[in-house]
């Protein structure tokens, strides 16, 4: 019996949100031959549950929001948070130097009231001298209001509102489409002890509690389960999804994986776009003899 652990954006889900036919079909003939599939993803669980539930598919366990909430069956066997000061201090900060971020809590997903206006001020500054920069700022503007619609975002006012109504902070989310901003960010906060900076992107960053981990938290489902390291595969695209592949026996690279993740997976595999998920697991877990 092998265990599969899979990113979601990137890696499962098509460039478009999507989970492809052949992906889901894949998952199913893996658990239906007694294999288990766990996904590991930045998102928060009720996002998960609703792109999976689509495809029709229940997973034996979500490591979600990059490994501060694992669950197994259902159940909550796992929960890391920030410290309410360093949450506070960090909001403080990136409200004062223009940053859009959003934070997933225990009740909710919170962003302040002038975080839109910060994106699409960056959005304007990434696109004016592209060519069909205004096509491109509308297809971006377009999805990132639908998202904002999806997540029922409430309202930080204050900063402070994370201590005044004691919220748990589970991860903020920063997003902008200028790499310098985001650099500016990591060398400000990259070497604070009391938090992790990752990325599960090209324009974003994710801060979280040091010992919110992917690989963290898969390797605590898998010891709770009873399951062998060893059996373990990991499928990811980007630089969160390493701690998985220090975890797993066999990391797999997706084809459109960043340059470094690739060298460090022991195999790699298609696209997100051409049902990569699904020739990793026909070719890597059940018929591992044939990509020989």
């Amino acid at each position: 019996m092998n265990t599969v652990a899979i990113d979601m954006d990137g890696t499962l889900l098509h460039s478009n949100g999507y989970i492809s036919k052949k992906n889901a079909e894949a998952l199913r003939r893996l658990q239906t031959e007694g294999h288990k599939f766990v996904v590991a993803t930045g998102r928060g669980i009720s996002d998960v549950e609703r792109l999976l539930g689509e495809a029709d598919l229940t997973p034996d366990g979500i490591v979600s929001l990059n490994g501060s909430i694992v669950t197994w069956h259902g159940e909550r066997i796992r929960e890391t948070f920030m410290d309410h000061n360093d949450a506070v201090q960090l909001a403080q900060w990136l409200d004062d130097n223009h940053y859009y971020y959003h934070i997933n809590t225990d009740d909710g997903v919170y962003s302040p009231p002038r975080s839109r206006e910060f994106f699409m001020n960056d959005l304007e500054i990434y696109t004016q001298d592209k060519e069909k920069g205004e096509e491109i700022k509308e297809a971006i503007r377009r999805r990132a209001d639908g998202h904002h619609r999806q997540a029922q975002m409430k309202e930080l006012t204050s900063p402070s509102m994370i201590n005044e109504k004691n919220i748990t902070v589970y991860k903020f989310l920063i997003i902008s489409m200028l790499e310098p901003k985001l650099n500016r960010c990591v060398e400000h906060w990259g070497d604070y002890n009391h938090i992790l900076v990752t990325s599960s992107g090209r324009d974003n960053l994710e801060i979280m509690h040091p010992e919110t981990q992917k690989g963290k938290g898969l390797l605590h489902l898998l010891n709770h389960a009873n399951l062998d390291v060893a059996s373990t595969f990991a499928i990811g695209d980007n630089f969160n999804d390493l701690p998985l592949f220090n975890v797993a026996d066999t990391s797999i690279a997706m084809g459109n994986a960043e340059e470094d993740v690739k060298r460090l997976a022991t195999q790699e595999t298609t696209s997100h776009d051409d049902d990569g998920v699904a020739y990793a697991i026909d070719s890597f877990v059940l018929n591992p003899s044939t990509s020989k």
